[in-house]
């Protein structure tokens, strides 16, 4: 199993990588900046996961506690985007995503700050992380990804709404949303969540080559 988990994060690395290029090459102006953030978000989450399995030095670890478990803020910061693509409506300002952004990043960086760190060392995995506050921080991310989800099933019956883009992101929050209850059960495939992070790459990957091709259009 430690080589799936290897495999999966060194895929969603250069996946993260591969779209950050496509994202500064074929994104819209008024949502670029804001992917190239989040996916770096992701990018750094995953390096630093892989950090964890081949640094030797504890003493290393703990200034990746903000970085760890970014994933709680970066999926749903995702989600805003793509639904904010697949409503299809040149009415609405992208702005008010960076005004939630910005407020999510601050109950993320409130959460981490008053959490304390223990480390574990594991024979397959290496270094893992745990906080005191990982409930916390897990409620935190299901409840934005719950308001996220009753959006999108709102959305469907908006006439130009893209309802084949909405339904995948429907269920990619909820196959999330059902893991991120799995770990808070105390059951773990792999010591952290990287199967949501993938299947939302893959999910925004799609959305860029609508962007491509609409620009050969």
């Amino acid at each position: 199993m430690n080589f799936a988990y290897y495999l999966f994060l060194l895929l969603i690395i250069f996946l993260s990588i591969s779209i950050i290029k496509k994202n500064l090459e074929v994104s819209p102006k008024k949502i670029k900046i804001y992917l190239a953030i989040v996916i770096t978000l992701f990018l750094l989450r995953h390096i630093a996961l892989f950090l964890l399995c081949i640094l030797e030095n504890s003493t290393v670890i703990y200034y990746l506690k903000p970085i760890i478990f970014l994933n709680h803020l970066a999926i749903p910061l995702i989600v805003l985007a793509i639904t904010f693509v697949y409503l299809r409506s040149e009415k609405l300002n992208f702005g008010g995503s960076y005004a939630i952004a910005g407020v999510a990043c601050l109950i993320y960086a409130a959460i981490m700050q008053n959490s304390k760190v223990t480390v574990q060392v594991n024979y397959l995995y290496g270094f893992i992380l745990e906080i005191n506050r990982g409930t916390i921080l897990f409620l935190f991310s299901l409840i934005f990804l719950a308001v996220l989800l009753i959006l999108n099933v709102i959305l469907l019956d908006k006439p130009f709404a893209n309802k084949k883009g909405i339904w995948f992101i429907i269920i990619a929050i909820t196959i999330v949303m059902l893991e991120d209850v799995i770990i808070l059960g105390g059951i773990k495939v792999f010591p952290y969540s990287v199967l949501g992070e993938l299947l939302f790459l893959i999910i925004l990957d799609l959305v860029l080559k609508g962007f491509k091709v609409s620009s050969k259009k």
